[in-house]
This record gives C-alpha cells, structure tokens and sequence, in this order.
C-alpha cells in the first residue's frame, strides 16, 4: 500500500461524490506529474481504480434517487460502441509507435482531454445558471435522444483514449440537452452511465498491460471513503465555489501536459 496514491485516492474520490466532475481529469496529471506513472499506464491504472469508485457512487446516488434510467440506458446504447472504437484507437496507434513515442503521445491527448474537460465544466457552471428548480422527466423527442446516444459515443471513445471524461464531458452534454431536469439527477445520472463504461475500457488495457494493480489498490482504499462521503455532501455543497476551483485546477493541469 502507498499513501501518496491513498492520499490521491481520497482527494479525488470526494470530489466526484460532490460534483460528478473532476475524477480523472485531476487523478491523471498526479499520476503523471507527481507520481511518476507512465502516461499509458496511468490511463489504465485510473480506469480500474474508477471501477469501485464510480460503482460505488452510483449506489448512493440511486438510493438518494438521483438517478434517471432512462438517460443512462440511451446514453449506453452511444457509449458501449464508444468505448470499443476508442480501445482499438489505443491498439492501432501503439501497433505502429514505439512506447516511447506511444506514452508521449498519450500524454498529450490526456492533455488536450483535461483542457476539454475544463472548458466542460465551464460550460455546466454556466448551463447551472440557467436550470429552473423544477425537475421534470426527459423529453422523449427523437432530436433528444440521439443526442443523448451521440454524447455517450463521444465519451465512451474519449474515456478509453485517455480515462477523462465520463463526468466533465458528459454533465455539461445533459444539462444542455436536458435543461430542466434537477442538476442533482444529471450528476446521478452521469455518474451510474460512467459505472456501466469505464468496467469495460478498465478490462480492455488491464489486458493489454496498460494497469499498475499496486497503485489502483491504493487508490481505491482512499478513493472509496471519499465517493461515499462526496455523494453524501452532493446536496450540501455550494457549487458557485467549487467548480470554478475545479475548471482552474483542470486547466493548470492540462496545460502542463501539453
């Protein structure tokens, strides 16, 4: 057990307990900026990490009843062949580098993923504004749900490319094509979307020995108290502070991996 990746774990666990964002945007640029790990393996080592995290926050969150079925099935449907295109994405690119030059490279696409993801969580800070308190069930209109099935393609790929993404990209996606559902189901709703993907990216570069099982171990015994206690406070916390010390921590990061 290391308690620098404990530490880590914690930290960001919290953070996607309360906002849904931030998870792999932040853990990734640890890894690689302080803890040393290879970009490569710090895209497989955050995703098998995020398993019991994300899991684990899905359960709170549906027990809360912050969690809309229907949204998370539709954005599935997207998100299953997402995730499968982006591993055979990784498999060719690294078929034709070499590591070396594959990690550089992969650093630079989590890089340009967190600035994403950064400018994401801008996007849902300024959608929040505009949310009405009333909460409503999704419009069943077929602009919307192919919407909702293109954004969960679009992540899926991103999350197997880089592991950022489930809940920067995704949250800012729904509260656009979803205004007037309860910002509290939509951070639910990522969430449990996240759960159902991020297993399957996880097995695809565990197989390909992209994962360092010491450091997810470590990760994970930190990371768990901290999605539990994030999804507890989700309803307490004052958003109008943290996610604007979110989309600067974000963009830091990025930038330096650029």
């Amino acid at each position: 057990m290391d308690l620098r990746f404990t530490l880590a774990g914690l930290i960001v666990g919290l953070l996607v307990g309360i906002s849904g964002v931030g998870g792999s945007s932040i853990l990734a640029p640890i890894l690689i900026l302080f803890l040393g790990v290879k970009p490569i393996v710090a895209v497989g080592t955050d995703l098998l990490y995020s398993v019991p995290t994300k899991l684990l926050a899905t359960y709170v969150h549906w027990r809360a009843r912050n969690i809309d079925g229907r949204v998370v099935l539709t954005l599935v449907i997207g998100g299953a062949p997402g995730v499968v295109l982006g591993l055979l994405t990784v498999a060719a690119v690294r078929s034709h580098m070499s590591y070396a030059d594959f990690n550089a490279a992969a650093r630079h696409w989590i890089g340009v993923a967190i600035l994403l993801a950064s400018a994401g969580a801008l996007a849902a800070q300024f959608f929040a504004r505009r949310k009405g308190a009333a909460e409503e069930a999704p419009p069943r209109d077929v602009p919307t749900r192919a919407a909702l099935i293109a954004t969960g393609f679009v992540v899926g790929w991103l999350v197997s490319l880089t592991s950022v993404g489930s809940g920067s990209v995704t949250l800012p996606l729904l509260m656009f094509a979803l205004p007037r559902v309860q910002l509290r189901r939509l951070i639910g709703s990522e969430i449990a979307y996240a759960a159902c993907i991020i297993p399957v990216a996880a097995a695809g570069h565990s197989l390909a020995g992209d994962v360092n099982w010491r450091a997810s171990l470590s990760l994970i015994v930190g990371s768990l108290p901290g999605a539990y206690a994030g999804s507890k406070l989700c309803s307490r916390v004052d958003e109008n502070w943290l996610r604007p010390a979110i989309v600067g921590v974000l963009a830091f990061a990025g930038s330096r991996l650029i």
